[in-house]
């Protein structure tokens, strides 16, 4: 099926309704349709007064069609991420975050997210929906990655950008390359700002005799 592109509804003459049902419909919702089972996606405006493009979703091939915008009804369980978001899993050791592309069921709300490194490495996941958290590029862009080295000690202190330690320090060497940097136990010693990161690290290299 042939997938044109599509002018703005501004482009096209149209003027957007601003409220349906006092509750704004942009692209990327998932929503539910008169008549029609299961989930969908609005995927565009259309040049036509008020009407919709929509796909069924689910992953695989997806046939494209076009419908009014009173056929559109609110999901009570629809998803926080939609389509195009940046997201990273809600833990705080994540690093790479991911674009989110298709959002559907499988028992429960997942998403396709395709992550890339700095090295140009690139991978494609599917992740439960509740473990994503939407963040801005100029989040990941200000969170801090500091190369450090004393010796023969190369590590990295890492700012976290999610979770309840977002903002803090975790300190790592290659030394130990599976856990990161504490005093005592095994447990990350999140530091609250780069100057006690450091201090964290000197500790470490003045402290492990066997490297």
């Amino acid at each position: 099926m042939s997938d044109p592109t599509f002018p703005t509804p501004e482009e096209a003459g149209w003027t957007r309704p601003a409220t349906i049902g006092r509750d704004r419909f942009q692209v990327g919702d998932l929503v539910a349709l008169d008549g029609r089972p299961g989930d969908w996606e609005l995927m565009a405006y259309t040049p036509k007064p008020g009407r919709w493009q929509v796909e069924p979703a689910q992953s695989g091939e997806r046939d494209r069609d076009e419908v009014h915008m009173s056929e559109l009804r609110r999901l009570a369980d629809a998803p926080q991420v939609r389509r195009g978001d940046l997201v990273l899993q809600n833990y705080p050791e994540q690093q790479w975050a991911g674009e989110v592309g298709a959002v559907y069921r499988l028992g429960r709300w997942v998403a396709e997210t395709t992550r890339q490194t700095p090295g140009g490495r690139s991978w494609v996941s599917l992740e439960d929906v509740e473990r994503l958290v939407v963040v801005t590029r100029e989040q990941m862009k200000a969170a801090m990655c500091v190369e450090v080295q004393e010796g023969v000690h190369r590590g990295h202190i890492v700012q976290a950008v999610v979770s309840r330690h977002a903002g803090k320090f975790r300190v790592r060497c290659e030394c130990d390359p599976g856990l990161d940097i504490c005093r005592t136990g095994r447990q990350t010693e999140w530091c609250g700002n780069l100057a006690s990161a450091l201090e964290l690290w000197e500790w470490h290299t003045s402290n492990k005799s066997d490297a």
